[in-house]
């Protein structure tokens, strides 16, 4: 446990000296060091050459990080035009990176999860990392995930997937597996980069083809009673049930209007970036005017029941944002009822990658788990 402590402190990714470390904890010193020779062994942490300045008598301790390289992550996120594939290490950084189109074949699940099963293998080989470090790999996709398996995800048309249990038996050679829904994945990514007083109440935002939610409260997914909460994008934005068909949130503000703008065989994360770039399009511009409208249409629902801190918005679309902020915050601040203000909205780093980091982060977060105590 006292390994798993100091691994905690040193997430911050400030390097600390044992005596440091020991203060923070307040433990003793021979406590630390004997978890940090632990760590060194394990590989997931180093010393570094440079020493802390004394604080008081003795001489400087030598100072120790996490090793970047001590761990890898892979993360493998699905949507209905590809898959995003990502090899992270101990410290988030991205070491390799694959993106597969499925635009021909994502409503069939046997031909999907082939594609996964092989991706591990060609990330780990590319990267040239030891396949020693890599702890396990994690899918995120769009929709309803339970027990490993996909119960409905509508815009791949997969319901009672067992992906987990497929993905094993096809995967060599063979990793720890577990699946996550692509927004919980994001709030992961979020959450690991964050410091914990950024995250007392965020309100998280996948915009993709379909739009997701996870809710942050002291740093943990709030997931509802069953686990489902978050499908905002399956909110009605319309007077009548039968409006789900038509008008759902991420059926006005996903990214399906924006698809005519991007070049054929582009790889979607890619094409709407390059549209942040696109100046005199009239069409392009009247696009994103309804999109501004959906999506503040959206946010001020989600606004008026959750009262969010702040607002963080991630995905493929978020890139898009920025061209649209002024026009979407003004909307919210002329309709939100009197006594509610508009939370901070940003953008999170992670760009159309997010998803699949966040998911790879999910498994990088169980090395920072302190053991349950047994019940007394």
């Amino acid at each position: 446990m006292n390994a798993v402590r100091c691994l905690r402190v040193l997430r911050r990714d400030v390097p600390l000296s044992r005596a440091d470390i020991a203060r923070e904890l307040n433990v003793t010193r021979a406590t630390v060091g004997n978890s940090i020779k632990q760590l060194l062994a394990e590989n997931l942490v180093i010393d570094l050459n440079e020493s802390a300045e004394a604080n008081g008598a003795g001489r400087p301790g030598a100072l120790v990080s996490l090793n970047p390289a001590g761990a890898y992550f892979i993360g493998l996120d699905i949507s209905s035009a590809e898959i995003n594939a990502v090899l992270i290490d101990f410290s988030m950084r991205v070491v390799a990176k694959r993106i597969v189109s499925i635009a021909d074949r994502y409503h069939e699940p046997k031909r999907v999860i082939e594609l996964l099963a092989a991706l591990p293998k060609e990330l780990v080989d590319v990267s040239k990392v030891r396949a020693s470090r890599v702890r396990g790999v994690c899918i995120s996709a769009p929709g309803i995930v339970r027990d490993g398996k996909i119960i409905s995800a509508p815009w791949l048309s997969w319901r009672d997937v067992d992906v987990v249990s497929a993905m094993s038996e096809a995967m060599k050679p063979s990793l720890p597996l577990q699946i996550c829904n692509d927004a919980v994945a994001l709030a992961s990514a979020v959450a690991a980069d964050s410091s914990e007083s950024d995250l007392s109440d965020v309100l998280l935002l996948l915009l993709a083809q379909g739009i997701g939610s996870a809710h942050l409260r002291q740093g943990r997914v709030v997931e509802g009673a069953h686990g489902l909460g978050g499908e905002v994008g399956h909110m009605v934005m319309g007077g009548r049930p039968e409006m789900a068909a038509t008008h759902t949130f991420e059926i006005l503000a996903g990214y399906q209007r924006f698809l005519p703008f991007i070049e054929n065989g582009v790889p979607i994360p890619e094409g709407l970036a390059k549209l942040v770039t696109l100046e005199g399009s009239p069409a392009l511009d009247g696009a994103l005017d309804e999109w501004a409208l959906g999506l503040a249409t959206g946010v001020l629902n989600l606004i008026h029941i959750l009262d969010p801190k702040t607002i963080v918005l991630g995905g493929p679309l978020a890139v898009l944002y920025p061209k649209v902020a002024g026009r979407v915050e003004s909307l919210l601040s002329e309709n939100l009822v009197h006594g509610f203000n508009v939370p901070p909205i940003s953008v999170a780093r992670f760009g159309g990658d997010g998803a699949a980091i966040g998911a790879a982060a999910l498994l990088r977060e169980s090395l920072f788990d302190l053991p349950e105590l047994p019940a007394v």
